[in-house]
């Protein structure tokens, strides 16, 4: 962490109702005023505005963030702000690097992080780690010390595809035995012997020809060197079956890929013979500061955070494609609102401009609109009468807000079970219990203007996802080619 952690609970300098001078009340300032505290609540909503450290924020954006937040109580109260940004610039927590403008001093993620730690430190005995897959995630790791250039080199990028995937599956068999010995504590278990969770038994059998080979094997029981598991390797790998059942292949040619691919990325140069004297040097050499932190996936510590760094990366993309307000705003969709508006607010006039930024925020507030009022209908009939009342007086305020013909050409935007993109007579009459004042005919163009917009959208979106896809498939393919 780049800077200073802050303490929990710092309080600002009390002041008279006047000032500390006893100069006359700032405008807008509530005389009743005597003091503040600036709370962790206060610096997590300060810190969690930025979605990467090297951001600018302006005066403005911070304000209106924290007026959004209720830390401010109004607009007018700009002085507060000011004192609080005062109070974190002291605090090295943010640094103001021009007239108006502020630059976090620390990692958002990396404060909350602290935060969790703290919290697991005053719980239990801690060790900690993130990786997953295509679509999930087990856990997530930082290293301390790693360059971030890493990733620039193949054969670098290909080792840690390979190590962090391990990792994180270590990690959670680790977390789920703690689990399992804890529950044994609260039961008071006696027997030492009992059966294993299978995730931390499958690990284990996957570990232990490593932890043999490279651990207890060899003259002096601590493992084969790498010449010698360069030849016993393609031995095991050659005896594999070509499949345990037939659901479940062992993928023999893949394994030889990868290890082939191994042997290309090893020094080939003439290494020189070890001897004791130099063994004894690589000993006393002083190590270099090198950690690994080990924690649960980032979206389940804060994923709120997690979702607005998302949101401030693909509203980057986005805008580096020139992809327009409807594209964008359908997109923004998949996240909460309350992130999605956040994000807008402090990044949208930067990248989208203040017409586009403009318009998207419009067209995203009219699709959530309709999106909610297709998710109560999808869901009415699981309602009990109380839900169903409050229900459609909902809609009627979103109605009301946004005009019902908005709401139903946007229907098939929505990510509801009710697919709305295909107009049919069951749908158009199920709408018609919610509006029945609309005729059908007019119902059914609303519905077909919006099916074709969002036809449109759909089919830019599925080239753009095929289009990844290629460039992601020909990476990972090069990757095996080394």
């Amino acid at each position: 962490m780049t800077g200073k952690v802050p303490v929990m609970g710092v309080y600002m300098e009390k002041q008279d109702a006047h000032g500390s001078s006893g100069a006359k009340p700032l405008a807008g300032r509530p005389s009743s005023l005597e003091s503040e505290k600036l709370s962790q609540r206060v610096v997590d909503a300060i810190l969690s505005m930025w979605a990467l450290p090297e951001d600018e924020l302006n005066f403005t954006q911070i304000h209106q963030g924290l007026v959004r937040r209720g830390i401010v109580p109004k607009r007018e109260y700009r002085y507060k702000t000011d004192r609080i940004l005062k109070k974190l610039c002291e605090m090295k927590l943010i640094n103001k690097i021009g007239r108006g403008r502020y630059r976090l001093n620390v990692e958002p993620d990396e404060f909350k992080i602290f935060d969790y730690l703290q919290t697991l430190r005053q719980r239990r005995e801690t060790s900690q780690f993130r990786v997953g897959g295509f679509l999930w995630s087990l856990s997530q790791l930082y290293f301390l010390g790693m360059p971030q250039s890493v990733l620039k080199y193949e054969d670098a990028k290909y080792a840690l595809e390979i190590l962090n995937v391990r990792i994180a599956q270590l990690f959670e068999a680790l977390r789920i035995l703690a689990k399992e010995v804890e529950t044994r504590e609260k039961e008071a278990v006696e027997s030492k012997l009992l059966l294993l969770p299978s995730q931390v038994v499958r690990e284990l059998l996957l570990e232990l020809i490593p932890y043999y080979l490279g651990c207890k094997a060899g003259m002096d029981s601590d493992g084969l060197p790498l010449d010698e598991l360069n030849m016993v390797l393609p031995k095991m790998i050659h005896s594999l079956p070509e499949e345990v059942t037939p659901q479940s292949p062992t993928r023999k040619e893949i394994i030889m890929e990868y290890f082939d691919v191994i042997n290309r990325l090893m020094n080939k140069r003439e290494e020189e013979q070890e001897n004791e004297e130099k063994l004894f040097e690589v000993f006393q050499e002083k190590p270099e500061d090198f950690a690994l932190i080990v924690i649960r996936p980032e979206h389940l510590i804060d994923e709120s955070g997690s979702q607005k760094r998302e949101i401030k990366n693909e509203l980057v993309e986005w805008s580096s494609e020139n992809k327009s307000a409807l594209y964008i705003a359908s997109s923004l969709l998949l996240f909460d609102k309350e992130n999605v508006l956040a994000v807008l607010d402090t990044y949208g006039r930067k990248y989208l401009g203040k017409q586009k930024w403009k318009e998207t925020r419009e067209l995203y507030e009219k699709l959530h609109a309709s999106d909610q009022v297709a998710g109560i209908i999808s869901d009415f009939d699981f309602y009990n009468g109380k839900e169903k009342v409050e229900a459609k007086k909902y809609i009627q305020e979103l109605v009301d807000e946004y005009k019902v013909k908005t709401i139903i050409t946007y229907l098939p935007f929505s990510h509801c079970s009710l697919n709305f993109i295909i107009p049919t007579p069951r749908k158009e009459k199920i709408l018609q219990e919610f509006f029945p004042q609309l005729p059908i005919e007019t119902m059914h163009e609303w519905l077909n203007d919006g099916a074709i917009l969002a036809t449109k959208i759909s089919e830019e979106k599925i080239a753009d996802l095929a289009k990844h896809w290629k460039v992601d498939t020909q990476n990972r393919r090069g990757n095996r080619e080394i």
